[in-house]
């Protein structure tokens, strides 16, 4: 999984968007809208998305890729990160690096955010949701062959 944040300008100030993906089945586990980026704001994040994979039966250990960011070079992400398997800093242009998340972060941005008019974080967050709908049930995906993510986890069960 691939935990990362972005940065929205809103009329109220700047927020941030913590999302954690799952690389391989394509989908957003889980999102934060935040006022700051924090230590403690990452690790409840990354809490909250363990707990989607484990309510979906996964419950082996997993690896977290992130950047080196100060909220995620912390003791306290990283004793977490070490709980639920391991972490790995990656770089965006190294094979198997956070590329495929700063994708993600740019569909966010162009095809969803920037097309709403949106005046404060409550707005951005009361619309996660929708996008998070969007992105795993209809958005249709190159890499999983023009198909909504959603669907190679379906054929599969």
């Amino acid at each position: 999984m691939q935990i990362d944040a972005t940065r929205l300008s809103l009329p109220d100030g700047v927020c941030w968007i913590y999302f954690v993906l799952d690389v391989t089945s394509r989908v957003v586990l889980t999102s934060r809208v935040v006022r700051s980026l924090s230590m403690h704001l990452a690790k409840l994040t990354l809490d909250e998305a363990v707990a989607v994979l484990r309510a979906q039966g996964h419950h082996e250990r997993v690896l977290v890729q992130s950047d080196g960011g100060s909220d995620f070079t912390s003791d306290l992400f990283q004793q977490a990160c070490l709980k639920y398997g391991g972490w790995v800093r990656c770089k965006v242009s190294q094979p198997g690096g956070t590329g495929i998340l700063e994708r993600l972060n740019r569909t966010y941005k162009y095809q969803f955010a920037f097309r709403q008019d949106w005046h404060s974080m409550a707005d951005v967050r009361a619309a996660m949701p929708d996008f998070h709908r969007w992105y795993n049930h209809e958005r249709r995906h190159s890499a999983l062959g023009s198909v909504p993510d959603i669907l190679p986890l379906l054929i599969a069960a």
